[in-house]
This record gives C-alpha cells, structure tokens and sequence, in this order.
C-alpha cells in the first residue's frame, strides 16, 4: 500500500484545465470520425451508382453520335467528337475508337496512346463492358460498348474512361462540412470552458481566431506570433506557413493572369487587322459593286453586274471562311506541323490566282514542341497574307526542313519586292505589323528571322530556329 502511495505520489497530476481541454477534444473528435464515416459511406455508395450510370449513358451518347463520322470515314470528325466529350465532361479523362483490327482510329490523348488500355478485358457477350482500377487520381471506370448495335462484338468499339472526380468533390465537401460543425461545438465547448479555466489559454485562443478571421478577408499579412513553446507555438507556426504559401499562390495566380490578358489581347490585334486589312478590303469592293448595279440603264447591263457581284461575294465568303480555318489550325494539334502546312496550302491554293509550292523535308520521325510549330504556322500565315496585300506574285516557293539541332524556314516570292531599308525606318507604321509580328514570334521560341528584298526582284525569307532535342514519334500500333 505505501509502494502504490509512493508511485501516485510522484506521478504528474493533471488539472481541471486539462481535464477539461480533454473532454472537448475527445468529443470532438469522436463526433467528427463518427459523421465523416456515416457520410463518406452514404456518398460513396450513392455517388458511385450515379457515375455507374453516367458513363454508361456518356458512352452510349458517344457511340450513337460517332456512327456517321465512322460511315463517312470522318476521322477528323470522329476526333472533335472524342474532344468535345472530354472537354464538356471533367470526370471523362479519355475517349477512344478502335477498330475490329485492334487499330486505334481517334483518342484525346495528347502525346502517345498508353498500350496499357489495349490489355484491358471486356466481356464479349455484353451491350456494355464495365472495368474498375483503382488509381492514384481515384476509380477509374472503363466503358467498352460498340458503336453499331447488334453488331459482332468485334466491330468498331467506343472506350471512355470516367475517374471519380465528382465523387472525391462531394466527399470533400461533406468534409469541408464536417469541419464547419466541428468549430461550431469548439467554439461552443470554449465558451463553457472560459468559466472554468483562465484568460491564460482564452487570449491566445481568440488572438488566433482574430487572425483566421482577417485571413478569411483577405488580408494574407497577418502573422501569428506566440512564443510559449507549448502546442500553441506549434500552432501559430503551422499557420504562418499557411499564409505565406496562400501569400505566395496568389503572386504566382496574378502574374498568370497578367500573361493571359496579354496573350489574349494580342491575338485580338492579329484577328482585327485580319479583318480589316481582308475581309473590310472585301466589303467595300462589294458596295462598290452595289453601287455600280443600282447605275445600270438596261437589264443585260445589270445581269453583267450581277454576275460580277455575285463572284465578288463568293470570294468574300470563301475569305471569311478561311479565316475561321486560319483560327482554328486543330490538324497543327493532331498530327504535327507537316500534316497542318499541307492542309493549310492546300486550302489557300484555292483562295489565290498565283501558284504556291511547298516542299518538306526531316519530318518523317520528328516532332517539334507545340510553341515551336505554333509560330512556324503563325508566321507562315502572315508571309501569305503579306504576299497577297502587297507583293504581286505570280509563284511562291516554300522550303522547310527540319535538322538534329535546327529547323530551317524559306518563304520566296517573284513579286515587286520593297526597300527594305524604308521599311525598318517606318517599324511604327501599321503597314509593317505583320513583319513586326513575324519577328516577335520567332524570337520568342529563341530564332532568328532574316528578310531580303529589293523594288523588283521579290522577297525572301530566312528563319533558322534551334532544336534542343525534337521529339521521336511513338509507335501506338
């Protein structure tokens, strides 16, 4: 009996504060384990039958929609299609066809297909395939389901693979929740305890409330400054790392959004002087046009002038179409820089009375960055455009050629030329836009543009942009 009395004895004994502090704690805790199970249990098994049924329904939708680009062979189509599922679905984080060869027609993959979902089983005898994996990102839900119904199993097959994004969202709102009630009871639980222990631990506590609330505001600032080296000091600290992170995530959020603007407002300029220089140059030949058909004297004369007007507006549409092409260069994104010009000059032979040549060499298994390919048809856009205002041309010639550590441009010209000695004088002047623009986006992916012209004897030019290490194509049979 002394030995037990010895040990109590020198055991610490704890207060009332702690007792206190303990209860609350525990409570809390044990209230808040208790509703994030029960809920997270609830949500999970409803959310899931939902989104069971969601892909089922997204598939089917994709499947019905892709059997007349299939029909027609579309395979651009079929690729927007892909596209346009997963943009307007965030769950949906791939789309793909394949054909009863195992041959992948179109997916929203953006560097290589993962062989990886070649291996996947399905069950043959089903309308509709379901697999589950589970990921680092969540489930992921992978739908098989053939798009003509009725068919063999073996024909042209639709996959689309949902991840439980939403779930993890309604998840981590019931938490959010959670820890709402969570303050409320402390908050609660405090005010009794404030009868019972002293200002000691009720100061710091409301200090701290203080500066979570002007955090809350707005004001990333505060800073917590408890130096008592008990759990409260660990507190204040975790806390001034939390503001100086949100602190530093809100600098880095508005130099983005600085970059964005900018990046908008310039390619606003590029499309206003597009439609000025092009399509506004179009409409007032076409009132012209009016004008002289409302002078005609008789009907034969009037007919000529219809005719005339009627060609006119042709050419204004065909412009206006071009330039939504122009816009929109979705072959640059899918299948590489060589694919895109082809198409592009292949389309612009049939907008202009001159000839234009184009000659590719060193794409065959090269890829160059995005940046890289962007400006290269940006700037081979603008050339046209320039050659179509101002040079006269009878023959264009373009030359590209892509290297180990370089690729090269050449765009010619058997037009009238210009001074261009002049021309960098008057670099302020609207006209030399569409060279200043040339240049700024070939400096921008590190290049160097070079122009040779003279009155007479045509334009040359020279672009030579550097390749750290051009991307091998990957083999996706």
């Amino acid at each position: 009996m002394n030995f037990l009395s010895r040990v109590k004895r020198k055991l610490p004994v704890p207060g009332i504060r702690s007792k206190v502090i303990g209860i609350v704690l525990g409570v809390t805790i044990l209230l808040t384990l208790f509703a994030i199970i029960y809920v997270h249990t609830l949500l999970r098994t409803a959310m899931a039958d939902q989104l069971d049924q969601r892909i089922i329904s997204l598939t089917r939708n994709v499947a019905a929609r892709s059997m007349e680009p299939l029909l027609n062979n579309n395979i651009f189509k079929l690729h927007q299609l892909a596209f346009n599922t997963t943009e307007n679905n965030e769950d949906i984080i791939y789309v793909f066809f394949m054909d009863d060869a195992g041959n992948i027609l179109a997916h929203t993959f953006e560097d290589y297909f993962p062989p990886d979902l070649l291996n996947i089983e399905h069950e043959a005898d089903k309308v509709n395939s379901m697999r589950k994996f589970q990921t680092e990102e969540g489930v992921l839900r992978d739908v098989a389901m053939p798009v003509f119904p009725g068919s063999d199993p073996a024909d042209t097959m639709v996959r689309v693979g949902l991840v439980d994004y939403s779930l993890q969202k309604a998840l981590t709102t019931a938490t959010h929740r959670l820890l709402f009630i969570s303050i409320i009871i402390f908050i609660t639980m405090s005010i009794i305890v404030n009868f019972i222990t002293t200002q000691v631990i009720i100061k710091p506590l409301n200090s701290l409330l203080n500066l979570v609330q002007n955090v809350a505001k707005g004001d990333l600032s505060q800073r917590a400054m408890f130096k008592s080296g008990d759990e409260l000091s660990i507190l204040a600290k975790n806390f001034n790392a939390m503001t100086l992170q949100l602190e530093q995530a809100q600098l880095t959020r508005d130099r983005l959004m600085k970059r964005i603007i900018f990046s908008q407002e310039d390619e606003r300029r590029r499309i206003s002087r597009e439609l000025h220089d092009e399509t506004g140059q179009m409409l007032s030949t076409l009132m012209i046009s009016l004008s002289r058909m409302e002078k005609s004297t008789n009907l034969s004369e009037l007919k000529q002038k219809t005719v005339e007007f009627r060609h006119l507006l042709s050419q204004s549409l065909e412009q206006v179409r071009l330039l939504a092409w122009k816009l929109t260069p979705a072959p640059l994104t899918d299948l590489g820089l060589k694919a895109a010009m082809e198409s592009f000059i292949n389309k612009y032979r049939n907008s202009v009375a001159w000839q234009v040549n184009l000659r590719i060499e060193g794409f065959d298994h090269c890829r160059l960055p995005p940046e890289t390919e962007l400006s290269i048809y940006r700037v081979t856009q603008e050339a046209l455009t320039n050659i179509t205002r101002h040079a006269h041309a009878e023959n264009v010639a373009i030359f590209l050629n892509c290297h180990e550590d370089k690729l090269l441009m050449i765009i010619e010209d058997d037009g009238v030329g210009f001074d261009l000695k002049k021309i960098e004088k008057e670099a302020g002047l609207k006209d030399n836009l569409g060279l200043i623009s040339m240049k700024e986006r070939i400096s921008f992916v590190g290049g160097k543009l070079e122009i040779e012209s003279s009155p007479g004897n045509g334009t040359s030019l020279f672009i030579c942009i550097p390749l750290s290490s051009p991307e091998e194509d990957v083999d996706r049979d």
